[in-house]
């Protein structure tokens, strides 16, 4: 290894001289992978490597090189280690200029380790962190060259500095149909969707729910398979993690690959989902209405009440719908025709924050 590092150290200068700036993309699975997908556009002029922990994320792209990294929390003290072991070795392979994270852990360890070899690194805080920054956030601020957040009010003069978010908003979209009508399909979360009485109350409903893969959530599986029981003409389909509720009345699965997930999503007319970000930005890329319950940390569904701020941000920011319990929950699927109107998706990446990104890349 240390005549690898001697090697690369050697060569560095002159390459850099002759080639395309070259990137490592760095993230963890689920809603910080598919935030990372939405900033590919900043990476254009660059050699792109992308590196996560899930092996069937590959399927996401064309292309570019794919790397998979161990994956790790806080509370996994030895998975921590293997997970930066595997995170050095993936740098010493690529030997990238500039290391960009979404998070989490790893993302820490990548933006970490790089400073270490000199190499320039951006951090983009998760978009889920709508109250404050992650532990991670916090944490890789001295290690971090470009430290971002995408939520406005958490900027700081010192930093992290706000450019937009991987949400955009509707001015940035309706500023692009009247200009230059050219756009890059990673950069969108969707075109309009056709507003078709039609399509809005045909029955029966197809409907996706999902829990995400981290931690159960009964109370949420539980309400919608009572409702399916009450609704039998509407096909429900839920993905319900580790979750202690077994479904009557609706089928489901504990997990599923992202080509199964990306395919349950397309055939769907209607999302339900946990306010995972992941979960969230899959709907509305695919053009799907959204509606949202939050875990609550009081329960005991997740460590904090971050989902609920999450949910709070992004129904003021796109219109998704938000139940906040379960008598709204179940009040909202009464209303199935309210849920599948979705004029309000058109979003597209924020133009500033594409830009910070792909210029700080070339310099």
């Amino acid at each position: 290894m240390s005549n690898i590092l001697d090697q690369r150290l050697e060569l560095s200068d002159q390459r850099s001289e002759r080639r395309r700036q070259r990137v490592l993309a760095l993230s963890s699975a689920g809603g910080h992978w598919i935030q990372m997908l939405r900033l590919q556009p900043a990476f254009e002029s660059c050699d792109i490597t992308y590196a996560t922990t899930n092996t069937d994320y590959r399927s996401d792209l064309k292309d570019a090189t794919f790397r998979t990294i161990i994956n790790a929390n806080r509370n996994q003290k030895f998975k921590l280690l293997l997970s930066a072991l595997s995170i050095l070795w993936v740098i010493l392979r690529v030997w990238p200029d500039v290391i960009l994270s979404t998070g989490a852990a790893p993302g820490f360890f990548a933006i970490r380790i790089g400073k270490l070899f000199g190499k320039k690194t951006i951090w983009v805080d998760s978009i889920a962190n709508a109250e404050e920054l992650s532990m991670s956030g916090h944490r890789v601020a001295n290690y971090a060259d470009l430290w971002l957040t995408q939520w406005e009010h958490l900027a700081k003069p010192d930093g992290p500095h706000y450019f937009g978010n991987v949400l955009g908003d509707a001015s940035e979209e309706q500023s692009s149909e009247n200009g230059d009508q050219k756009s890059d399909v990673s950069s969108q979360i969707s075109e309009p969707r056709t507003q078709n009485s039609e399509l809005r109350t045909q029955k029966p409903f197809r409907i996706f729910v999902t829990v995400g893969s981290d931690v159960p959530f009964d109370r949420m599986v539980k309400i919608i398979d009572q409702w399916a029981a009450q609704n039998p003409e509407h096909v429900v389909f839920a993905q319900i993690g580790r979750t202690s509720w077994k479904p009557e009345s609706l089928e489901y699965c504990q997990f599923l690959n992202p080509i199964e997930f990306t395919q349950k999503v397309t055939e769907a007319d209607l999302i339900v989902a946990h306010a995972g970000i992941g979960s969230i930005l899959t709907a509305l890329k695919h053009q799907k209405p959204v509606l949202v319950m939050p875990r609550r940390g009081y329960l005991g569904e997740t460590r904090n009440e971050h989902q609920v701020a999450t949910a709070e941000k992004l129904q003021e920011k796109c219109k998704i719908t938000v139940s906040f319990d379960e008598n709204e929950l179940s009040h909202n699927l009464e209303d199935l025709d309210a849920q599948s109107s979705s004029d309000r998706m058109n979003l597209t990446v924020s133009k500033p924050l594409i830009h910070q990104i792909a210029n700080f890349c070339l310099r």
